[in-house]
């Protein structure tokens, strides 16, 4: 198992409102950029977090979107998600253990 990492941000930024590995709307946070403010790069006056987000859809597809542009998952959408995602992967292992017995059998 991995060891837990910790980010640490400096005390003169604002935190960001999401994290990484969390569910949105748009799929999941999987990077985070701070932006200062005044950035030349942006031609943002104020600070702000951009969050890439694998695409619930297409997972080749990382959108970069402004922390205004992020929209939660209700509880219930959540649950829900999380379920189907559980469902896929016990029909995943069930398929895995069949052609482990048939390995074993042959």
């Amino acid at each position: 198992m991995e060891a837990s990492k910790v980010v640490t941000i400096p005390n003169h930024w604002t935190s960001p409102k999401y994290s990484l590995g969390q569910r949105t709307e748009q799929g999941m946070i999987v990077g985070v950029q701070y932006y200062p403010p005044n950035n030349i790069l942006t031609g943002l006056c104020n600070e702000s977090w951009r969050y890439a987000v694998l695409d619930k859809n297409d997972f080749s597809e990382v959108s970069h979107l402004e922390e205004e542009k992020i929209h939660l998952l209700t509880p219930s959408e959540l649950r829900a998600e999380l379920q189907a995602e559980i469902e896929a992967y016990q029909i995943e292992i069930v398929i895995l253990k069949q052609q482990l017995e048939t390995i074993s059998n042959a």
